[in-house]
Parts: structure tokens; C-alpha cells; sequence
């Protein structure tokens, strides 16, 4: 997954990424440990593409309880002798991080961990992480959109309320009360836009600028927002 993602950046032929096949896909790649995750944060897998990768694999197996001594002697002891030289020569030789889960669950009877062979493209690998980046971002956009929309029918009922609170503001030619209203008015201005009294809300905007053309920075900072009647 590392080097798919690394090779995204790179400018290479389309037909390669065609041609190359995934990797075999572990199982339990959707419940990474926390040393796993480590390493995949460290090799700077993307989270989008080791989620699509995930999704061809088996699931993890269930925990068990580690066994005690009792119950592995008698196990270790039927191993065949060459299978037990074996293992012995692959503890020694210290490379195989996996070893001991492998030795418990061939105690156990069980089978070895499954993969799945890779049967997608690095293409199709790459296209399925875009695509749930999208799907992602568009979640996100309509959660938004619909944050706001709740925002703004919430304040339409408070409209003549926030009107009161600009002539409040403005009735007291200060500049930083100058302020507050014309951002109070450019949230009015959507606010009515939404419920459908933008032209009301256009008609009252033309007379409050009429009736106060000289608080400080007032017209200007409509002007700027582009709250004119």
C-alpha cells in the first residue's frame, strides 16, 4: 500500500498502473493494531487507500485466551520431530515476528491466517481511494448545507428581533456598534433570502440607510458587503 500510494505521486504511464496487480490482502486489515498502525503511519500508507484495500480481505479472527503450560506440553510434545527442528530453526534464526501466533494455532488445529489473492489493479486500487475521498468531502459539504439551512430557519422567527438589534447598534453611532450591525445584516440578508422576504428585507435596508447616513464606517461597511436596497 506504501509503494501504491508513493507511486500515485509519480508522473508514470497509465497502462502501468493497469497492469499491476494488488497484493495478497491479509486478513484483519480493517482492525489494525496499535503497533500496526504505528508502522502504517510511519510509512505514510493513506488511510483511504488502506481502507479500499481492506475491504477484498477476511476478516480478523477471533481473540482467544492464551493457553498455559498444561495444555501446550502435551501439544509440543506430539509434534512430529522434524517439525519440531523446524521451529526450532526458525526461533533461532529470529526473523519471523509471527512465529508464535503460527506454533498456537497449528497446536490448535487451526488453519493459517487467510489471504486473499489481489485481483484489482493498482488503477482500480487508486480510483476507489478517490472515490471514497469524494464521497467523504460531499458527506461533509451536505452536513454543512444542512447545518445552515437549520441555522437560518431557526433565526427567520427571530427576524424582527434581530432587526431591533441593529437599530440598537447603529442608534448608537460607534463604530465597533457599526460593525456588529452590518454583520448582523449580511446574516439577515441570507436569513430572508431563505424564507423568501428577501424584498422586504431589501425595502426595510433602504430606509434604516436613509434614516443614518452618519455613523462612522456605517454605509461603507454595507457597501462592502454589498447590502444596499
Amino acid at each position: 500500500m506504501s509503494a501504491i500510494g508513493a507511486w500515485a505521486l509519480q508522473d508514470d504511464d497509465e497502462e502501468a498502473y493497469q497492469e499491476a496487480i494488488e497484493p495478497p490482502v491479509p486478513a484483519g486489515l480493517d482492525r489494525l493494531t496499535a503497533p500496526q498502525r504505528a508502522l502504517a503511519d510511519f510509512l505514510r500508507v493513506d488511510a483511504d487507500l488502506l481502507a479500499v484495500a481492506a475491504d477484498a480481505g477476511p476478516p480478523a479472527p477471533a481473540p482467544r485466551k492464551r493457553p498455559g503450560k498444561q495444555e501446550l506440553a502435551p501439544l509440543i510434545a506430539a509434534l512430529p520431530e522434524t517439525e519440531k527442528n523446524n521451529l526450532l530453526l526458525r526461533l533461532a534464526l529470529g526473523d519471523e515476528h509471527q512465529l508464535g501466533a503460527e506454533l498456537l494455532r497449528r497446536l490448535r488445529g487451526e488453519p493459517p491466517v487467510a489471504t486473499v489473492p489481489g485481483q484489482r489493479s493498482a488503477a482500480e486500487l487508486l480510483d476507489a481511494a478517490h472515490a471514497r475521498v469524494v464521497e467523504r468531502r460531499q458527506r461533509a459539504e451536505r452536513v454543512r448545507v444542512d447545518a445552515r439551512v437549520a441555522k437560518l430557519s431557526a433565526l427567520a422567527a427571530d427576524e424582527e428581533a434581530i432587526w431591533r438589534e441593529v437599530e440598537s447598534h447603529v442608534a448608537r453611532e460607534q463604530a465597533a456598534r457599526c460593525d456588529v450591525a452590518v454583520a448582523r445584516l449580511a446574516e439577515l440578508r441570507d436569513v430572508c433570502d431563505h424564507v423568501g422576504r428577501g424584498l422586504r428585507f431589501r425595502h426595510r435596508l433602504a430606509a434604516l440607510r436613509d434614516q443614518h447616513r452618519h455613523p462612522p464606517g456605517l454605509l461603507r461597511g454595507l457597501d462592502d458587503r454589498a447590502l444596499r436596497g
